[in-house]
């Protein structure tokens, strides 16, 4: 049996003189969604920017902030002030609303159904740390397949949590990569 301590791991997030809090994380969130995004092809300008939004949602959640509490506003704004050239105009249309249907995932969700899948897919990808989940080819079956492998990956490492798309998600994403073909 092995019995060496678990690894600490410490998150840093540097704050800028007279930055509040929550900027700096919103900062590093956003940066590491642009990161995430960098190595990965997406025809798709409105479900990158939903990706983007996702993945720095849930990486502000590790650092302990909700970034949906004020509706995303800070969200979208640090999103929108780091977003690159490409991206500047997919990323200024997102537009966050409470969810009709609700997630386990996420309280909001994009006014844009291909901006809300993903949403949905970028807070996973945070989740699974994964980079391969942008890409849409194959069809709407191998998509979600996909996603399910990125899920189960982690779900060894956290046998109780559900980590795979509910059915409302699911059904989110495959209407959204419907729309697509």
């Amino acid at each position: 049996m092995n019995r060496r301590k678990p690894r600490l791991d410490v998150a840093v997030v540097p704050v800028a003189a007279g930055e509040h809090r929550d900027a700096a994380v919103l900062r590093k969130a956003v940066a590491a969604a642009l990161a995430a995004r960098a190595g990965q092809a997406c025809a798709e300008p409105r479900l990158a920017a939903g990706y983007l939004a996702g993945y720095a949602r849930h990486q502000a959640l590790k650092h302990g902030l909700d970034a949906e509490a004020d509706g995303g506003a800070a969200l979208l704004a640090a999103l929108a002030a780091q977003a690159p050239e490409e991206m500047a105009e997919a990323v200024r249309a997102l537009r966050l609303a409470p969810r009709a249907e609700p997630s386990s995932r996420a309280a909001l969700g994009a006014a844009d159904p291909l901006a809300d899948a993903g949403y949905l897919v970028g807070h996973l990808e945070s989740l699974c740390g994964t980079r391969k989940l942008l890409a849409t080819a194959g069809g709407t079956h191998a998509y979600l397949t996909r996603c399910d492998h990125a899920a189960d990956r982690m779900q060894t490492h956290h046998p109780t949590a559900v980590l795979r798309f509910d059915p409302a998600e699911r059904a989110i994403v495959e209407a959204a990569l419907r729309s697509l073909e």
